[in-house]
C-alpha cells in the first residue's frame, strides 16, 4: 500500500512540476435520432424508432511541451424509455502527441475524431451511435489532403470468467491530393479468435478483410459550394478457418456529393458480389458495415440540411433513400451536438452562417 501511495504522489509531483503545462476541458451533449424504415428489405431488420439516445461526454486533460497531452473523462448514454436511467458508461483515457505533421493517440478515445474518412461500407450508423469508443492506438502522418494512418482497436478481450471471443481490428487509410484530383483508400481487418475450450465445437477463428481504393475530383469554392466525385473498387476476403470456408467479394463503388449553403446531398453506389456471406452465423460480431451489402447492388442517396452550426452547437437533419433488391426504403436522421470547453479542444473557427439560422437567434 505504501508503494502505491508513493507512486501516486510521485506521478502528481511530476505533472505539477511541468513548466509549460496547459489544462483543457470539454463537456458535450450528443443527441441522435435514427429512424430506419427497412420493412421492405429481407437483408436488414426494420429497427424503426430504435436508434435514439443521448450521450453526455466529459473530458479533461493536461498538456506539456506543446505536443503532449493526457486526457481522461466519462461518457454516459441515456436511451429514452429504458431503465436504469444510465444505459451505458464509457471511460475515455488516452495519451495524445500532436505536431503539424504527426498525430498519435493511445488508449480509449472517440472513433469519429480519427476515422471520419471511413464510409458506411466499413462502419454503419449504429456503430457510431452505440460503440463510439476505440480502444487501442491511432497514428497519422500528413495533413487533411495528404496523409497516411494506421490504427488498432481491441474490441473484445477474453478473461477466464467471461467466455467472450477475443477480437480486434486494425487498419490503414490514406489520401494523396493534387489540385482538384485525389486518390484515397480505406481498409481494415477484423479478426475474431476461436481458441477457447469453453466455446462450442463449431465456433472457430473468423476474419473479414476489406479495402476500398478510389480516384476522384473534389472542389471547394469560397461561396460555400463543395463537390466531390469518385470511383473505385471495394475488395475483400471473408474466412471461417475451422470450416475452411473463404469468400472473396469484389465490387464497383462510386460517390457523388455536393453542398451549397449548408444544403447537400451524398450519393453512393455499389455493384458487385454480395458481401457478408457468413452473416447468419457471425452477425455483427464480424460485420460492422451496413447490411445492405449482402445484396449485389445498393444505392444510397442522402439529402441533408445543416440547421445550425456555431462554435458551441450543431444541428443537422437528413433524409435518406435506399435502393436495394429492387425496392426503395427510407431513413431519417437528426443529430444535435452542444458543447462548452476551452483551449484547442474546440475549433473556435467552426462557425458558419446560413440564411435560415436567423430563426435561431
Amino acid at each position: 500500500m505504501r508503494y502505491k501511495l508513493f507512486f501516486i504522489f510521485a506521478l502528481l509531483s511530476f505533472f505539477t512540476s511541468l513548466q509549460a503545462k496547459e489544462y483543457k476541458w470539454r463537456v458535450e451533449l450528443d443527441y441522435f435520432f435514427n429512424n430506419n424504415e427497412n420493412r421492405e428489405s429481407s437483408l436488414v431488420p426494420a429497427n424503426t424508432m430504435r436508434q435514439i439516445g443521448t450521450w453526455l461526454n466529459t473530458l479533461g486533460g493536461i498538456s506539456w511541451d506543446e505536443s503532449h497531452t493526457l486526457f481522461g473523462g466519462v461518457n454516459l448514454l441515456q436511451i429514452p424509455g429504458l431503465q436504469p436511467a444510465i444505459n451505458k458508461v464509457d471511460i475515455a483515457l488516452f495519451y495524445q502527441y500532436e505536431t503539424s505533421r504527426v498525430f498519435f493517440r493511445a488508449g480509449a478515445f472517440p472513433r469519429r475524431e480519427v476515422l471520419a474518412n471511413y464510409s458506411e461500407f466499413f462502419f454503419s450508423d449504429s456503430i457510431q451511435n452505440f460503440v463510439p469508443q476505440m480502444q487501442g492506438f491511432f497514428f497519422q502522418l500528413g495533413n487533411d489532403r495528404n496523409f497516411f494512418n494506421a490504427w488498432l482497436d481491441w474490441t473484445s478481450y477474453r478473461v477466464p470468467d467471461n467466455p467472450k471471443r477475443e477480437s480486434f481490428m486494425f487498419g490503414f487509410s490514406g489520401k494523396v491530393s493534387k489540385n482538384l484530383f485525389f486518390a484515397d483508400f480505406q481498409s481494415y481487418v477484423n479478426h475474431i479468435s476461436g481458441r477457447d475450450p469453453n466455446l462450442p465445437e463449431h465456433i472457430g477463428t473468423s476474419e473479414q478483410m476489406q479495402i476500398l481504393a478510389s480516384i476522384g475530383v473534389e472542389y471547394e469554392a469560397s461561396n460555400s459550394f463543395k463537390g466531390l466525385f469518385s470511383a473505385g473498387v471495394l475488395a475483400g476476403m471473408e474466412r471461417l478457418r475451422r470450416d475452411n470456408l473463404t469468400h472473396h467479394p469484389v465490387g464497383f463503388v462510386a460517390r457523388a456529393n455536393a453542398e451549397f449553403w449548408g444544403i447537400g446531398t451524398q450519393n453512393t453506389l455499389y455493384v458487385g458480389n454480395p458481401r457478408m456471406k457468413f452473416f447468419e452465423r457471425e452477425g455483427n460480431l464480424l460485420y460492422w458495415q451496413t447490411p445492405f451489402l449482402r445484396g449485389s447492388s445498393y444505392v444510397q442517396s442522402r439529402w441533408y440540411i445543416r440547421l445550425l452550426e456555431t462554435r458551441f452547437a450543431r444541428a443537422k437533419f437528413s433524409y435518406t433513400f435506399r435502393f436495394s433488391e429492387g425496392k426503395m426504403m427510407h431513413q431519417q436522421i437528426l443529430t444535435v451536438s452542444a458543447n462548452i470547453g476551452c483551449s484547442r479542444l474546440i475549433d473556435q473557427s467552426a462557425k458558419r452562417a446560413f440564411p435560415w439560422t436567423r430563426f435561431f437567434r
